[in-house]
């Protein structure tokens, strides 16, 4: 039961990293809007070299790789609950901890296919789906208290305890060595780039992914002046509100284990929730009813990364599998850094419901432009096998 070890290695990792992200969006923002922007895009930058995280992916033992990462992000992390460095030192021990986190993610979706028979592909995705929901479901609210009874220390030191134990559990994995031939790490780098540009189905999804998440993230920093300047609600009330979207995005994926859809109509249909629950956002009155457009967005979160990484996965020769996600990863956090960048001044002319209202209209704008983009995935799925590349259809 190899997949099953893999799923208890991200579950307690996400958590922690729920707890630790949340102690970092809080610690920050006693210093402003522009510092929770700056620390989010600390996070954000690294992913940038995802295609070079592909690489190594696809070139070294998976297992090793993902091990290696986890002990470097507790090793951050213990740092940063020792000292509690000001904020220019605590963004350079961010963009440390992103490295490794960029480094992890290739390596952890592209084992997938390698541990279940290609049928299940859909059902693996959704139960890692729930264990990274963990992150913004269960971690935020644990986060929130920690801070508020305990300080950030403790949320800090939480999170390196778990990156710790996330290591552990992955020793139990069997080895994950890499296949196909391998040249220059360079070369392959650019393979991989080469083939998602040219490749119809993989490049439909970098791009529509990338346009949804450069609207969608701007809630990662208004969240918190929603809820602390706008409702007046506490630390802990925050990390409840926070949590509302992780508990949506655990329901969706958790619903999808036992049900089956088509992944194309999954993605269509999660953009549409994450619109409906961001433009609600930004209406509500209240904590409790945010909450609950919280969980709506994050159904439709859910529901999009699961599907997004099925279709990854059945479009993708195995060899190139950790590439194409470093290129996924890249362009989700391109859009991160995209809306991380706008946050803050954004927030500070129309204000944290107006935020909220141009993510929402965002996401609405990108679920229109992912429609074509789903249709070409979906010709490419249903030839029956590894799509062709632009190159290869015009040879015909």
């Amino acid at each position: 039961m190899a997949f099953r070890v893999l799923w208890w290695s991200r579950a307690v990792s996400f958590a922690g990293d729920g707890i630790g992200r949340t102690a970092l969006v809080l610690h920050a923002a006693t210093q402003g809007a522009t510092a929770v922007s700056l620390v989010l895009l600390a996070v954000a930058l690294p992913r940038f070299l995802g295609p070079l995280a592909g690489a190594l992916a696809d070139r070294f033992d998976q297992r090793r790789l993902m091990a290696v990462c986890e002990i470097g992000q507790a090793a951050v992390f213990a740092v940063l609950a020792a000292f509690l460095p000001p904020l220019p030192v605590l963004i350079a021990f961010v963009l440390v901890s992103g490295g490794f986190a960029t480094a992890f993610v290739p390596a952890g979706r592209g084992a997938v296919p390698a541990l279940v028979p290609h049928k299940d592909l859909g059902r693996a995705n959704a139960l890692l789906g729930t264990a990274f929901n963990l992150q913004v479901a269960i971690g935020p609210t644990i986060g929130g208290l920690a801070v508020e009874f305990g300080g950030a220390r403790v949320a800090f030191t939480a999170n390196a305890v778990t990156f710790l134990v996330s290591a552990l559990i992955l020793t139990r994995l069997p080895a994950l060595k890499p296949t196909g031939h391998h040249s220059g790490l360079w070369t392959e780098m650019v393979a991989g780039l080469r083939f998602v540009a040219t490749t119809p189905g993989p490049r439909a999804l970098v791009l529509s992914l990338f346009v949804a998440v450069s609207f969608a993230a701007i809630d990662n920093v208004a969240l918190v002046f929603l809820v602390s300047d706008v409702l007046h609600g506490s630390a802990a009330e925050f990390g409840f509100t926070q949590a509302a979207f992780g508990v949506g995005m655990l329901a969706a994926s958790t619903l999808l284990v036992f049900g089956r859809g088509a992944a194309g109509a999954l993605v269509i249909g999660g953009l549409a929730l994450s619109a409906t629950g961001t433009v609600a956002t930004a209406l509500l009155p209240t904590i409790l009813a945010v909450a609950a457009a919280q969980l709506i967005a994050g159904m439709g979160n859910g529901m999009e990364n699961v599907a997004t990484d099925t279709l990854v996965q059945r479009l993708t020769p195995r060899h190139m599998l950790g590439r194409a996600f470093g290129a996924v990863a890249t362009a989700a956090q391109l859009g991160s850094a995209v809306a991380y960048a706008a946050a803050g001044p954004l927030i500070g002319a129309v204000g944290p419901r107006g935020a909220f209202l141009v993510a929402g209209v965002g996401c609405g704008l990108a679920l229109l432009l992912a429609i074509p983009a789903i249709r070409a995935t979906s010709r490419s799925d249903a030839t029956g096998g590894l799509p062709r590349t632009d190159a290869e259809v015009a040879g015909q």
